[in-house]
């Protein structure tokens, strides 16, 4: 009987310690993007928003910061890549409420020669009510997509398409921390399940 006890005691001892060392061993998050050990600054950021209100990136301190620079007219890399952040955004917010309150997802237009602002209003809330289009005044442009180290041109293609012009440009999903470091890079089509895992993951960090 004392044998007996002493096995079951022993073994109820054993089990929170295998729990301790199987956490230890869980396996590491490993991101799909590229993740910066040291993020930096990426400066100013401001202009109005789809609703026409001035918009200031500082006003944003203590958000995670989703960014993606595109244009409207953009016929296949642009609205790809907002159906998949807003996928994820989705998928975070029926996971993680919490976390999904922390998160801010801004479209930046590189072309607001025809980018207005009620154009991006009619645009970009049919991806998702949270995400906020951006117009930056075009003198402060080219400032902005220097700091983020985004291309951007016009191609001609008014020969074969009433658009007239498609912009080339940088395709990729920044995320800022809370002090509007640059954090992570991701590619633009990165898959919804999988970026919203690893924003999920640089969220509750």
């Amino acid at each position: 009987m004392g044998r007996m006890f002493v096995q079951r005691l022993s073994l109820l001892l054993l089990i929170p310690m295998i729990a301790i060392l199987a956490a230890g061993c869980a396996p590491k998050h490993e991101f799909t993007g590229m993740v910066f050990d040291d993020p930096q600054p990426v400066g100013d950021l401001r202009g109005t928003d789809q609703t026409g209100k001035p918009f200031d990136l500082a006003d944003l301190q203590g958000k995670t910061v989703v960014v993606f620079f595109g244009y409207t007219f953009c016929p296949d890399v642009c609205p790809l890549t907002l159906a998949n952040v807003a996928g994820a955004m989705k998928s975070i917010a029926a996971d993680d409420p919490q976390a999904a309150q922390k998160l801010v997802a801004l479209f930046v237009t590189v072309d607001p020669d025809r980018d207005t602002v009620e154009r991006l209003a009619q645009y970009v809330p049919a991806f998702h009510p949270n995400i906020l289009g951006i117009v930056v005044d075009p003198a402060l442009l080219d400032q902005v997509k220097s700091s983020f180290g985004v291309f951007a041109e016009k191609s001609d293609v008014s020969q074969s398409s009433a658009a007239g012009y498609l912009v080339d440009h940088t395709a990729g999903i920044y995320v800022l921390d809370g002090k509007s470091n640059l954090l992570a890079l991701f590619p633009h089509d990165t898959p919804i399940d999988v970026l919203a895992a690893d924003l999920k993951e640089l969220l509750n960090r």
